[in-house]
């Protein structure tokens, strides 16, 4: 039985324990350096037993037989992570540029990884993929650099624009395989907000627009990756991000939203 560790910044601590050595393998490129060999059990524990081509999982008294275990544990550990109460959790991706933070907001499969891949390739520092850190009390962006995670349609993008990454590793099982790498320039350290992009993908259109200070409040609060408590804190809270640099960005051309970053 193998026993690892997981402790990302801000947020719950797990242990996930495996008797399958493919498991562990896509597990370590899931999560990277946030995932450790352990002696003991910290925080909730996930286990999850390899029985000939199916998982046991168990997780707090609860039993799941599926094929794909990575997916289900990916799903226990979202339900069930609780973040610092100054973080706002946010689903989606950013990046560094002259020493601010950007990011872009969209829901799965819209093609942020892909843009953030090209960013990066492109001289943007890396900041975080799929969960953003930002910090309440002054809007500062926390790195949580777990592994790229490129899908088939994304990479093929990339080869494309002659920007794929180099180094990727194979990982997952069934439809979900997924391609994983970690930049080398990452960014250490928090890094002030300087903009915030709800980003839409399209065939031909490049476009930057305004939104009116109730669109960008709705549109925040459909962001979060996990729930928060709507009270009056909160509303204020939000209306004051929504004071920030917000816009709307749709693109095809993922030199247009890098152009869109240096002129600021």
């Amino acid at each position: 039985m193998m026993t690892f560790h997981l402790s990302a910044p801000f947020q719950s601590d797990f242990t996930i324990q495996t008797n399958c050595t493919h498991l562990s393998r896509a597990l370590l490129l899931k999560y990277g350096k946030y995932l450790q060999h352990s002696q003991e059990l910290k925080g909730k524990t996930v286990t999850a037993f390899r029985e000939n081509d199916r998982y046991r999982i168990e997780f707090e008294g609860h039993v799941t037989h599926t094929p794909n275990a990575l997916l289900e544990i990916d799903y226990i550990l979202c339900e069930n992570t609780q973040y610092d109460e100054k973080i706002f959790a946010l689903h989606g991706a950013a990046v560094g540029y002259k020493g601010k933070a950007y990011l872009f907001l969209a829901s799965t499969t819209s093609g942020k990884t892909t843009l953030e891949s090209y960013l990066v390739h492109a001289g943007f520092g890396y900041i975080t993929d799929d969960c953003i850190l930002l910090d309440r009390t002054n809007f500062v962006i926390y790195p949580y650099q777990s592994p790229i995670h490129l899908r088939e349609g994304g990479l093929q993008v990339l080869k494309r624009l002659h920007a794929a990454p180099q180094n990727l590793e194979r990982f997952g099982e069934g439809g979900n395989i997924r391609y994983a790498y970690t930049p080398e320039n990452c960014i250490n350290g928090p890094v002030p907000l300087g903009g915030i992009f709800f980003i839409r993908r399209t065939e031909s259109e490049n476009r930057l627009i305004e939104m009116s200070t109730t669109e960008k409040m709705t549109a925040l609060m459909e962001a979060p990756i996990t729930v928060y408590t709507v009270s009056g804190d909160y509303l204020k809270f939000i209306s004051t991000l929504a004071g920030q640099n917000c816009f709307r960005l749709c693109y095809s051309d993922l030199d247009f939203v890098a152009e869109v970053i240096k002129n600021g």
